[in-house]
């Protein structure tokens, strides 16, 4: 296992108990349904009790859970799939292949694949088809944005050969999100974590400097604001101003949609505590409430509620 694995592997086991502390009495989750074929194309599907008996058609939200593109999962984010649930959302919270054996732009199709399942879940479950929201965190966060770009820019799919979409996305919750690869390259590595994901990530060998990403067959591909075409969702975004990771990403990113976005709304705060993906720790962070509350409130101004 490299560097980065191990580190984003232990962040994910010293984070469990804090991040998906809070459970809700009356959501159920449905595990493990296939969108796919194999071990890692399933998701599980959280909703409040009796949501999956209503008359009326519900919104759902595809999580994409974080890990630094190489690890996470799932059941790191059993919270998040709650919370929402509890607000009267789907939640469709999938795991998906990740590098190395399914390095870009593969696992991004496995969560396109994830999309284009929603029409047969939805002859099981009362889900509005025209009501998907996307979100991420981290990595996640990538996937989901990347997951819109996609479905706006015909151009780019050509390009990387990704499958049609057959859904269209409503809205986007981008949670602490990496979206520029190249200002993320750019920034520090922590010590040789950033590089070692990048190489795992792209399955390439890039030097150390990376001056040799220019070579890589969809170094053009890769980031998400240079994707972004005159067409965008309603979009909800957080960030931390100081964040370790993902720096320079989320304000760039905001600045970029505030135009394009029919809705955009924001939640960042300052300090070291407050770091990434603090939106996750809703037992100990007034902040992660706050955040959690604000991504409500857009989904509710987005679908009215």
């Amino acid at each position: 296992m490299s560097r980065a694995q191990v580190v984003f592997k232990a962040i994910d086991i010293l984070g469990y108990r804090m991040q998906n502390a809070v459970h809700f009495e009356d959501v159920v989750c449905v595990e493990n349904i296939p969108y796919g074929e194999g071990d890692l194309r399933k998701g599980d599907l959280y909703f409040r009790r009796g949501m999956d008996h209503s008359e009326k058609k519900l919104p759902v939200i595809v999580y994409v859970h974080g890990g630094g593109f190489i690890k996470g999962d799932k059941a790191y984010r059993e919270s998040v799939g709650e919370f929402y649930a509890d607000k009267g959302y789907f939640v469709y919270n999938i795991n998906y292949r990740m590098p190395p054996e399914a390095p870009y732009p593969l696992e991004v199709f496995d969560c396109v694949e994830a999309l284009n399942f929603l029409p047969q879940l939805a002859e099981r479950y009362p889900i509005d088809l025209d009501s998907i929201v996307v979100s991420g965190d981290s990595s996640g966060g990538y996937m989901s944005a990347y997951l819109v770009a996609l479905s706006f820019n015909e151009q780019l799919r050509k390009k990387i050969g990704c499958p049609d979409f057959k859904v269209g996305i409503r809205a986007a919750m981008l949670m602490c999100g990496i979206y520029d690869i190249d200002v993320l390259l750019k920034g520090t590595s922590l010590m040789g974590v950033i590089p070692d994901t990048a190489r795992i990530f792209l399955d390439y060998d890039l030097k150390d400097d990376f001056s040799n990403l220019p070579d890589y067959p969809y170094a053009d591909c890769l980031s998400v604001p240079q994707q972004i075409t005159d067409q965008w969702c309603s979009t909800f975004m957080c960030w931390a101003d100081d964040d370790l990771i993902c720096q320079k990403q989320g304000e760039p990113m905001a600045e970029k949609l505030e135009k394009l976005a029919p809705i955009l709304r924001t939640y960042h705060c300052k300090g070291f505590i407050h770091n990434h993906c603090y939106h996750l720790n809703l037992t100990i962070d007034p902040k992660a409430r706050e955040c959690m509350n604000a991504s409500v409130d857009f989904l509710r101004e987005v679908f009215g509620a």
